[in-house]
């Protein structure tokens, strides 16, 4: 079962997209970078809705799969 997405992934999805259309030879390490860096420079107002979509996501995961609890495998 796949974990709910947290507010970071939601927004990075959504603006991943944008940079590889603007940019498309970029490289994954470079756009994460870049993705990481903008998201600590939002404010606490601009990070909110994707906050509350990722409480929305995680109740709607617990409905969907009662009892589950992320247990992740040993290596």
């Amino acid at each position: 079962v796949k974990r709910p997405m947290n507010a970071f992934m939601i927004w990075s999805k959504i603006e991943r997209r944008k940079l590889t259309e603007s940019d498309p030879g970029l490289h994954n390490a470079e756009i994460s970078k870049r993705l990481g860096k903008s998201w600590r420079m939002l404010s606490d107002a601009e990070r909110q809705p994707y906050i509350d979509e990722a409480i929305r996501l995680k109740n709607f995961h617990a409905k969907q799969f009662l009892g589950y609890k992320y247990r992740p495998k040993k290596k």
